[in-house]
């Protein structure tokens, strides 16, 4: 997000910058302390939730297609998702905290692969900032200390807590964006499990 230049009032900035600030630290994000006591994910993990991810969603359509076979489906749907992922050692639980490590592990790297245009458009927003002259020296001041702890919430929530979890998920990015698109309906074939990146390096 730029910053407009010049800037129509301080109000406007103190207003960005309590909500953009409030919204980085009401993201639903696991807490960082909680997942350094986690081991790291391997790529057996990402390949296991591809799987099982697959399956899930290839089940839930199916019982969507024949919704009045059950007297209520998503009841119906959510108890065949329990015992499907129990019969594989894992918990609903464990299945969506997996699921939310690799989407944040996946959301960090791509913040880092676009760090440059994140530095160039902050950047600019320094420079909108010395040029204003509807700002004082002061105001200025506390406009690039909101900035630095932004770009420190940042690092903090969602790039260092994720970054021992990169090893695992890169190899399979491109499946797991094709996942993604699979089991948002836009492409009608999943990503072949026979294809994905071995488990051992």
């Amino acid at each position: 997000m730029s910053i407009p230049a010049p800037f129509v009032s301080t109000q406007w900035f103190a207003t960005w910058a309590m909500c953009t600030l409030l919204f980085m630290a009401l993201l639903p994000v696991q807490d960082a302390s909680a997942q350094r006591g986690e081991r790291a994910l391997n790529r057996q993990d990402v390949r296991d939730y591809i799987r099982l991810r697959i399956a899930i969603h290839q089940k839930q359509e199916a019982m969507k297609a024949n919704a009045d076979q059950y007297s209520d489906v998503i009841h119906a749907f959510f108890q065949w998702q329990s015992d499907y992922l129990q019969e594989r050692g894992m918990t609903r639980e464990q299945f969506e905290s997996l699921e939310k490590r690799i989407m944040r592990a996946e959301t960090a790297m791509e913040m880092v692969a676009d760090s440059a245009e994140y530095r160039a458009e902050r950047e600019r927003d320094l420079k909108s900032i010395e040029m204003s002259k509807h700002m004082t020296a002061s105001e200025k001041e506390e406009m690039r200390t909101q900035m630095a702890r932004m770009d420190s919430i940042r690092q903090a929530r969602h790039i260092d807590p994720t970054r021992r979890d990169w090893p695992a998920v890169r190899p399979y990015l491109d499946a797991l964006e094709h996942l993604v698109d699979y089991v948002a309906l836009n492409r009608s074939d999943p990503p072949s499990v026979d294809a994905l990146p071995p488990a051992s390096e």
